[in-house]
Parts: C-alpha cells; structure tokens; sequence
C-alpha cells in the first residue's frame, strides 16, 4: 500500500480521523511550547515550512511567537481549509509535501514534519529527506516527529491511524541521517504533555516511574538511540 493509495481518506481526513483528536489549541500550545522551546530559530524573520500542516497549529503558535516567514502545505483540501480558518495571513499550499520541496524554489530556515512521515513509504521518507536537506539554507534545520515503533509505548500511537505505513526507531531515524546527508543534532523522545492536572499527573508518573522502567526493559543497547522508549519519537536535523 503506498500513500498515493490512501488518498480517498485523505480527502476527509479531518472528518473520518482528526475530529476523534485532541486539537484544542491550549492543549497544542502547551504540545509545541514543550517540544519546540530549544530549535525554534533565534531569529523572526526566518523562513518556515511545516510539511503536513494539518488544522494549522503549528503555524499559529510560531505566529503568536512573531514569526513572519511561514508556509504551510497539506495533502488535504479538507485539512488546508482548516488551517486557512485557524490562521489568517500565512500561505497554505494545498499540494502533496514531497513534490510541493521538488517544486519549490525557496530556501528555508526551518522544516518541520510532524507525524508526516509515517504516512508515506520508505523510498518517499528518503526522498523527502534528500529534498528537506536540498531545500534548507546552510545551517539550516528538519525537525522530524513520528510515533516511536520501537517502544511498546508508541505501539497505539503507531496503529492509531489506518493511514500508516512506514514505522521510525532512534536508529532508523540515525541511519535516514546519513542516507540523506543531514547531520544530527538531536534524536530523542517526548512523553504525555503537562497540561491541566490529569496531563500534569501524566508526564509526572511518565518521567519518575514508566520511563525509568521501559529504559530498562526495552532499550536496544546495542544501537546508539536504541534507548529512546518514550511514545513519541523527535529527531532534529542540520544541513551542514
């Protein structure tokens, strides 16, 4: 099956899957403050893409942050007049992500795929990290997010979508690095976000007990990253 395959549900892919999400922008503000606060770029004025922008919360959070630059680009016209509504003056380009980096003549300070990848399969991963690296300015960054395959915490994040296909480990994500030419500047893991009092009890139990465990019993410690167990797996990239 590849993603060319899926593209009825993605036709609807808010009303069939996302409308079941947590997609309240308090909650995905704290979800992008928590992930974000150490590689988002110093200065305001740099280019921005977010690869699979979805109902457009990244790019009001980057918005609010003063950000001018910003692009998004959707598969789905259902979910790129979501995000048309969310924020107002950004370009949202409603275009599969792969071809829109082939397409495309800018160069950019910041990509970012979050929970993009698993939607596509393995020669589509690769070729839209060659084209990320292509399309980045030097020093430049790609800012992966996918569920964690290799932690039996990112198993349900992993089989909660039909429409994916490909799965992600730290290694994998290490050895996508050096196909691509990109150089790693961070692979590691997130876990429940702290926000209200349930999420604030869940990432406190997550850090102190559950984490603590699964390094333990599931890290691979014959691979360098093969100790990431949390759900949610984050990767960052650099172009030399």
């Amino acid at each position: 099956m590849s993603n060319e395959d899926l593209h009825e549900f993605y036709e609807n892919y808010h009303s069939n899957h996302l409308k079941h999400a947590i997609n309240d922008f308090p909650f995905r503000k704290a979800y992008w403050k928590s992930r974000l606060a150490n590689f988002l770029p110093t200065d305001k004025k740099s280019k921005i893409l977010d690869l699979g922008c979805g109902n457009g919360d990244f790019l009001l959070y980057v918005k609010n942050l003063g950000y001018e630059n910003i692009t998004g680009v959707d598969y789905s016209e259902e979910m790129t007049s979501i995000s048309e509504k969310t924020v107002k003056g950004i370009r949202i380009v409603s275009q599969d992500a792969t071809l829109f980096l082939k397409e495309s003549n800018q160069k950019y300070d910041f990509i970012i795929c979050a929970h993009l990848l698993e939607h596509f399969e393995k020669p589509k991963v690769l070729e839209t990290f060659k084209l990320a690296k292509e399309k980045l300015n030097s020093g430049g960054s790609f800012m992966v997010f996918t569920p964690n395959f290799a932690s039996p915490f990112g198993i349900p994040i992993a089989f909660g979508d039909f429409t994916h296909i490909t799965h992600f480990s730290g290694p994998s994500m290490a050895q996508l690095s050096g196909l691509s030419g990109l150089d790693i500047k961070h692979i590691g893991g997130n876990g429940p976000v702290a926000f209200g009092f349930a999420g604030f009890i869940r990432s406190l139990l997550w850090k102190l007990i559950l984490k603590p465990i699964g390094k333990i019993l599931f890290s691979n410690n014959s691979r360098k990253y093969g100790n990431v167990v949390d759900p949610e797996l984050m990767a960052v990239f650099s172009k030399p």
